[in-house]
Parts: structure tokens; C-alpha cells; sequence
């Protein structure tokens, strides 16, 4: 009963929030969905010894949420290992790869180093999925939806489950 009614009152108690929290908060909420985006997603046979590399490339707009959200977390049986990358140049092997956006301007540059390989792709910037970022979160309202850009998927190896892409808007 309680968390039905909390649901309920999260926007407008978001709403109260100076920016910077609203945007934590939000940041907070994008930990989650990676986490279960991961799920929905068929990567090629990978090692169970190696960590699930999650890569950010950018100013990252998490804090220290995907080191607390993660540790002692396994992604797909695996332990998961966090890494910044201040550019396309140092961007290396990873599972996953999330732009930020301060790298809107290098975007072609960044998705060039991870082209045609299992590496999935998230942003949460306007325009990165048409750019061919794999995901980006966008924001409806109150709501974060999911834009799919397929065509970069399929590219890369990867598999996206029927039903998550019933969820999201697909971009070709």
C-alpha cells in the first residue's frame, strides 16, 4: 500500500528538489535500467571468468552510483568491473560502453573504436541513437523511455530480446 502511494508522489516530491538532486536522483534511476537493459540483451559467448567491463567515455554524469550500485553485482554471471575512458583513444575492451554527453562532438570518433564488436552502446543524449549509439534513454515527461537503434545492434553481434524492443522506439 505504502509503495504504490511513494510511486504515486515521486514526481511531484522530484519536482521539489533543487536540480541537482532532481538530476541525482535521475542518475539513480539510469543505474537501475542499465543493470536491466543488460539482461535483455544476447552477447556472443563470452568467458565467465573475465569481469563484465562497463566502460564510460566522457564526463561522466554518475558519481561514485555505478561503483555503490555495482559492487559485488554480477552482469551476466559475471563480476563487474567500472572504467572511465576521457576519450575515444583509451577506450579499450569493454562489454559495455556508455557516452556521455560531452562527447556529442566525438560521437563518430568514439562509436568508430568499438564498430562491428560485441560491445554494447548506451547514451542518454538526444540524437545518439540516430548517431548509432546501440541505446539512448531519453526522458517522456516523467517517464525514461528507450530509443533502439537496431541496425547498430545486429552490426555488432549482438541480440536484443523481442519483448525489450517492444518497450523501446526503434531507429534505424
Amino acid at each position: 500500500m505504502l509503495r504504490p502511494l511513494l510511486l504515486r508522489l515521486l514526481p511531484a516530491l522530484l519536482a521539489g528538489m533543487p536540480l541537482a538532486s532532481q538530476e541525482a536522483q535521475e542518475y539513480v534511476a539510469k543505474v537501475r535500467l542499465l543493470e536491466k537493459i543488460v539482461s535483455y540483451v544476447d552477447w556472443p559467448a563470452a568467458s565467465s571468468e573475465a569481469p563484465f567491463v562497463l566502460t564510460v567515455v566522457g564526463r561522466t554524469p554518475f558519481g561514485d552510483e555505478l561503483e555503490n550500485h555495482f559492487q559485488g553485482k554480477l552482469l551476466k554471471g559475471r563480476s563487474v568491473r567500472i572504467r572511465y575512458s576521457k576519450g575515444p583513444d583509451d577506450i579499450g575492451d569493454c562489454d559495455l560502453l556508455f557516452v556521455c554527453a560531452s562527447e556529442r562532438d566525438r560521437l563518430g570518433s568514439v562509436l568508430g573504436r568499438v564498430r562491428a564488436r560485441p560491445i554494447l552502446t548506451l547514451g542518454d543524449t538526444p540524437g545518439y541513437a540516430a548517431g548509432g549509439v546501440m541505446i539512448n534513454l531519453v526522458r517522456d515527461g516523467t517517464r525514461l523511455t528507450f530509443e533502439v537503434n537496431i541496425t547498430k545492434a545486429k552490426e555488432s553481434g549482438l541480440r536484443m530480446t523481442a519483448g525489450f524492443l517492444k518497450l523501446s522506439k526503434v531507429v534505424e
